[in-house]
């Protein structure tokens, strides 16, 4: 499992990867974690379903996978209200 921070500073958006590899064989997911206010991740051009964020407490989550078409790259972009879009990148390996 590939796990992305994100945070805010400013109007800016802020990943601590900004390019994530996963597995297809091993059922990876990315998983987003944010304590400092809601987001969104947004697929581009519908190439995956967007996960939906969940809140619990002051921690926000969404969580995507496990991907099945290898050898590929997915472009997407993290949104916030009142921010910046932040457009990164998940690599997708057999």
């Amino acid at each position: 499992m590939a796990d992305v921070g994100v945070s805010f500073n400013g109007r800016k958006i802020s990943v601590d990867k900004s390019k994530v590899q996963v597995s297809v064989g091993g059922n990876e997911k990315v998983t987003w974690t944010s304590t400092s206010g809601p987001f969104s991740v947004e697929f581009k051009e519908g190439s995956h379903p967007n996960p939906k964020t969940k809140q619990n407490g002051s921690t926000w989550t969404a969580e995507s996978g496990p991907f099945n078409n290898p050898n590929r790259s997915l472009f997407y972009s993290v949104t916030a209200p009142d921010h910046d879009d932040l457009d990164p990148e998940i690599e997708i390996r057999p």
